[in-house]
């Protein structure tokens, strides 16, 4: 091992007597007492927020609920104990700059992880619920059966069906609601089953017809609206009719099922019923506003293959229809150009929050710095002494840079672990300290998303190890410009 490593290993984490008291009894007794003092606090904060009463709520009975704080007292005494362990193991500085890089990179991971499951999420739920590609009219969509048999043609392309959206108005034991209401084909034979399908968590879709309505989980708690119970339809239609001097009764429709996706502000302003049945209520013969078309996988390559084979096929069909005197146009859109503007408001927001969240390892560089230069004043007699037998100064600068490399690691490595502790653990720490209403409210999903990326690890860590490395630059500078002579005379 070349020496400069060596005394770099050294420096960092001095071996003799401090580490044999690492592992004494001094440091578990510091950390359970610290525990102890942490966990009265957590447990002072809890009720202050009122969260005992929404746990003890939540609790089948005593015992599950106090294993559970058991649980959290010991990994705050586990937690401590690592803490005195670092601590007597390296010198005090050198301990709080592992901390702080630890620190930042925890909170770099897990705020990139969360945005990355927000990201994720909302891309799943668009293509659920509308599709990977959609093929638009710069008006309703004529005879549409013929251009999804046309999308069906195309490789790639899984499923391709006419679909309307209206907004109604619903009424179910005395209450009203207005969502948006979709259809389904299911009265076409050979058709696959819609990836909505999948999402009913009550009922079956084999029994959706012309007679019954799908509804969104929010929208069924809205209108108190179980299986069976029947909801009355109120379309624009029938107000247009209204206007003609004309009484419509509304359509009264059985409830068949409930589905979830997963995302809240879809299910709490969306039903479902079949396309013959919309097409009626509405007022349409035969046409379609787009026709919804999902591929085999979800590549993004794939898409955009299918959608240039698909614009391909559709320039003669465009070409035909106007000659026919049709003057709709059919254009083909992906998924994230109908959602462009959701998911640029997700890049900007985790984009932003990165560099304000980087501000942090920033700060851990900074007392790498002064605990390095801390180190060069202290160690002058040494560095005198190294250089008298004969040590370069690029040697002697890269004892230093070695350091703020070595503690850039080992604080990466341990953020790392802190982070995936903490992700792993979100939906408990979450609904501990925020009612989960709340984050329906504001982020429209039930649960708190996460999703890892390799190519984030790579920054945050790489990032980590070059700013820690220039946090030793000026220190080894300084001791590279220190002469021997000078060093041992005034030492």
């Amino acid at each position: 091992m070349p020496w400069p490593v060596y005394l770099a290993l050294k420096h960092l984490f001095p071996t003799g007597r401090r580490v044999r008291a690492a592992s004494g009894w001094r440091a578990l007794i510091l950390a359970v007492a610290v525990s102890t003092v942490s966990f009265i606090a957590l447990l002072g904060f809890l009720w202050w927020r009122g969260v005992f009463s929404r746990l003890w709520d939540q609790a089948p009975s005593f015992w599950p609920l106090a294993g559970q704080f058991s649980l959290v007292w010991l990994y705050l005494t586990l937690g401590a104990l690592f803490v005195a362990v670092v601590f007597r193991c390296t010198p005090f500085f050198n301990a709080m700059s592992i901390f702080g890089i630890m620190l930042g990179v925890t909170v770099l991971i897990t705020v990139q992880s969360v945005m990355n499951g927000f990201s994720s999420e909302y891309e799943e739920v668009f293509i659920k619920t509308q599709g990977h590609l959609n093929i638009y009219g710069d008006g309703p969509i004529n005879n549409p059966e013929e251009v999804a048999q046309l999308a069906r043609s195309v490789p790639g392309v899984k499923l391709a069906e006419p679909v309307i959206y209206g907004r109604v108005m619903l009424r179910c034991n005395g209450t009203p609601a207005f969502p948006l209401v979709r259809s389904f084909d299911v009265n076409t034979p050979g058709l696959p089953r819609n990836p909505l399908a999948d999402t009913l968590v009550a009922g079956s879709i084999d029994d959706l017809d012309d007679q019954h309505i799908l509804l969104g989980r929010g929208l069924a708690d809205q209108l108190g609206a179980h299986l069976g119970d029947k909801v009355e339809v109120y379309t624009m239609h029938m107000f247009d009719q209204i206007k003609k001097d004309a009484v419509p009764l509304p359509r009264e429709l059985i409830v068949a099922g409930v589905f979830d996706t997963g995302f809240a502000m879809y299910d709490e302003n969306t039903a479902a019923v079949t396309l013959r049945l919309l097409r009626e209520l509405d007022g349409l013969t035969n046409e379609a506003g787009n026709i919804e078309v999902r591929l085999d996988n979800d590549d993004m390559g794939h898409l955009l293959d299918v959608k240039a084979a698909l614009e391909k096929q559709l320039a003669p069909l465009n070409q035909k229809r106007h000659a026919a005197g049709d003057n709709v146009t059919l254009s083909v859109y992906t998924w994230q150009e109908m959602n462009q503007d959701q998911l640029q408001i997700l890049f900007v927001e985790k984009s932003v929050m990165f560099y304000i969240m980087i501000v942090i390892v920033i700060v851990a560089a900074f007392c790498i710095l002064c605990s390095l230069a801390t180190s060069v004043v202290r160690k002058t007699r040494e560095i005198g002494v190294l250089g008298a037998l004969g040590a370069r100064p690029s040697q002697v600068a890269a004892v230093f840079c070695l350091q703020g490399l070595l503690i850039g690691l080992v604080g990466a490595l341990l953020g790392v672990g802190l982070s995936l502790i903490l992700l792993h653990f979100r939906q408990p720490i979450v609904e501990a300290f925020v009612d989960q209403r709340l984050l329906i409210e504001f982020y429209k999903f039930y649960s708190f998303p996460v999703q890892y990326r390799t190519l984030d690890f790579v920054k945050i860590i790489g990032f980590t190890f070059v700013i820690s490395t220039l946090a030793g630059v000026l220190p080894a500078w300084w001791a590279a410009r220190l002469k021997p002579a000078e060093c041992l005379r005034y030492e």
